[in-house]
C-alpha cells in the first residue's frame, strides 16, 4: 500500500511513528504554566500530544487532514499558513523544525505572517531555527530517533540552500523525505522577522536551536 504524503511531501505514517526528542519538555520549560499554545510546526500530535499532556491547552493548524488526525487532544483546524486566521491570539506560538529556514522565501513569510497575527501582545512566538553553523558543519550521518533509524544524505548545497534527502526505517517500513533549507545569517533571521512585525527576544534555554520573538510594534 503506497504511504501517504502530504502536499508538501511530508510522510504522514512518518510523524505518528516518529517520537519526539524531548522538546515538548524544553518548550514547557520555557514558557509560563499551562499556556495555550498555537502549534504551527506541522508535525501531527508529535509535539501536541505530549504538550498537552504537561497541562497546555493545544490547537494546532494544518492543511493535511491525515496530519491533523495523529492529535488526540486539544483542537484541529485544517487550513494553510496563508489563510489561518482563528480570530484570536495565544501566549505561545510554536514552531518546531526546519520552517522558518525554508527555501521558499514566500513560505517563510506566510509563515511569520501567521505568527504575528495570531501572537498575543504580551505572547510569545517559540520558534527553532538553524544557523549558519549548522550549515558550515552539516554532512551525512545516520542514526535513531526512537526505534526509527535515520540517515541524511546532502544532495546539493550551493553555499546558501541546502537540498537534502532523509530516509527512515521503522522494521520494513521505509520513508523518504527531500527538504531544502536556506542559511540566514542572523541579520536576514531578524530582517525577516521584522519584515513580519516580530522582533527577536532571546535564545532559550537549554539550547535546541530555538528562540522567542515578540510581537514588535507592540499591538
Amino acid at each position: 500500500m503506497r504511504e501517504e504524503v502530504t502536499a508538501d511531501g511530508r510522510p504522514v505514517g512518518l510523524y505518528a511513528a516518529l517520537p519526539h526528542s524531548g522538546e515538548p519538555a524544553f518548550v514547557h520549560a520555557n514558557v509560563p504554566e499551562g499556556a495555550a499554545i498555537l502549534d504551527l510546526s506541522h508535525c501531527g500530535g508529535r509535539l501536541a500530544n505530549p504538550l498537552t499532556d504537561l497541562g497546555h491547552p493545544v490547537v494546532v493548524a494544518d492543511d493535511s487532514a491525515a496530519m491533523l488526525a495523529q492529535v488526540r487532544a486539544g483542537r484541529t483546524v485544517r487550513s494553510d499558513l496563508a489563510t489561518l486566521d482563528l480570530g484570536e491570539r495565544f501566549p505561545v506560538v510554536l514552531v518546531a523544525g526546519t520552517g522558518v529556514n525554508a527555501a521558499d522565501e514566500e513560505r517563510r513569510a506566510a509563515l511569520l505572517a501567521a505568527c504575528r497575527r495570531h501572537c498575543a501582545p504580551a505572547g510569545q512566538v517559540v520558534m527553532q531555527w538553524l544557523p549558519p553553523s549548522w550549515f558550515d558543519k552539516a554532512v551525512p550521518f545516520a542514526g535513531r530517533i526512537g526505534p526509527v533509524e535515520s540517515t541524511f544524505v546532502i544532495e546539493s548545497f550551493d553555499g546558501t540552500v541546502l537540498h537534502g534527502h532523509n530516509t527512515y526505517r521503522l522494521g520494513d517500513t521505509v520513508w523518504d523525505y527531500r527538504n531544502s533549507v536556506r542559511r540566514l545569517s542572523r541579520a536576514d533571521l531578524h530582517a525577516a522577522l521584522a519584515g513580519a512585525g516580530l522582533r527577536f527576544d532571546r535564545h532559550l534555554r537549554g539550547g535546541r536551536q530555538f528562540f522567542s520573538a515578540v510581537p514588535h510594534p507592540p499591538s
